[in-house]
């Protein structure tokens, strides 16, 4: 697809594009940088596979919708809390090179919804391209194009979202928002405030027929059921980001209640392509690469970091962090000392 080429090399563009007011493409050699860059959704990016990160995000603020497309060259977890307001619908542009996108197969064939003020941590492999819109709640709800049914299908989600299992709408609303971004001659968006409401408004509605379309349809919204190696992962998921791992115990045993060793290392290596163990790894590294990039934390020195987050072996503690980020920790402590100082 022409568009899907065009946004390719919008996000391979590298420097700052600034073709509008409310169009930008940037790339972030930070996940911090990256998780940053979303509207309407507070996102945390968790760097799973090793190696100096690089992200990119295209966005167009609107009045109603936020459009990210998003890529890293990492696998990563994306832990998202929408606003109170806002509806976060997204579905893949591009699958990564295992075919899987948030621990489901034929990822071009669903539409994850996440309610305002849901929470969410959804695994995304390298080099896949997802497409994220954060919708403002009222204008949703309210509007005309959407069938009462399906509004009161969207008022009663709560909690974690939903996955909405429909090829022809998720390839209608990829549709709709890249012909948005790009136009039908496949140039970056680049209007005025008032063609961008105008696209706005024509875009949202366009959304909202496409989802009273398939309510009409089907005479509901085909959800997708996890399975129970889905089920068991993401149970594990929160154990793992609950525990304080500076006590270093509780863990195994909480982990041992989910499913025996041989269901647990299944269900990880199909979501998020390593076991348990090395997840939890990555996850620790992780906090305390967060606590060294935390003014909170500048007058703890870096072994008293790594202990807090259970590494009690300091060339261990490096080795691991220098391999998985690219950098050693003083490095990191470094440069967030100079960000403060600047």
């Amino acid at each position: 697809m022409n568009m899907i080429h065009s946004i390719d090399n919008l996000i391979e563009s590298g420097d700052t594009l600034a073709t509008s007011s409310v169009f930008r493409s940037f790339t972030c050699s930070e996940p911090e940088h990256f998780s940053r860059l979303f509207d309407g959704v507070a996102l945390e990016g968790i760097q799973l596979s090793s190696g100096k990160f690089s992200g990119s995000v295209v966005f167009a603020l609107l009045d109603w919708i936020s459009i990210h497309i998003s890529r890293c060259a990492q696998s990563v977890e994306m832990r998202m809390e929408t606003d109170q307001d806002k509806f976060l619908l997204c579905v893949c542009l591009q699958e990564g090179p295992d075919g899987f996108v948030f621990g489901l197969k034929d990822p071009g064939s669903w539409i994850y919804v996440l309610p305002p003020g849901g929470k969410a941590a959804m695994p995304a492999p390298e080099n896949c391209t997802l497409l994220l819109l954060t919708v403002d709640s009222d204008a949703m709800l309210e509007n005309e194009f959407l069938r009462p049914e399906a509004k009161s299908w969207f008022g009663a989600l709560k909690g974690e979202g939903i996955f909405v299992r429909s090829k022809r709408l998720a390839s209608q609303l990829r549709e709709d928002v890249l012909l948005s971004l790009l136009g039908t001659e496949g140039l970056p968006f680049a209007s005025g405030r008032k063609n961008a409401h105008e696209l706005c408004q024509a875009l949202i509605s366009s959304i909202l027929s496409s989802l009273s379309l398939e309510w009409m349809v089907k005479k509901r919204f085909a959800t997708e059921r996890l399975t129970p190696a889905s089920e068991r992962f993401f149970k594990a998921q929160r154990v793992i980001a609950e525990h304080d791992f500076g006590l270093n115990a509780g863990l195994g045993d909480a982990l041992a209640e989910l499913g025996s060793t041989r269901s647990l290392e299944m269900a990880f290596s199909s979501h998020v392509k390593m076991g348990p163990n090395t997840y939890t790894r990555v996850i620790r590294l992780h906090n305390a690469r967060q606590k060294l990039r935390d003014a909170d934390f500048l007058e703890e020195s870096i072994g008293n970091v790594a202990a807090r987050e259970g590494f009690w072996d300091w060339s261990r503690f490096t080795a691991d962090y220098s391999k998985h980020f690219g950098e050693q920790p003083s490095e990191t402590r470094r440069k967030t000392m100079a960000q403060l100082e600047s």
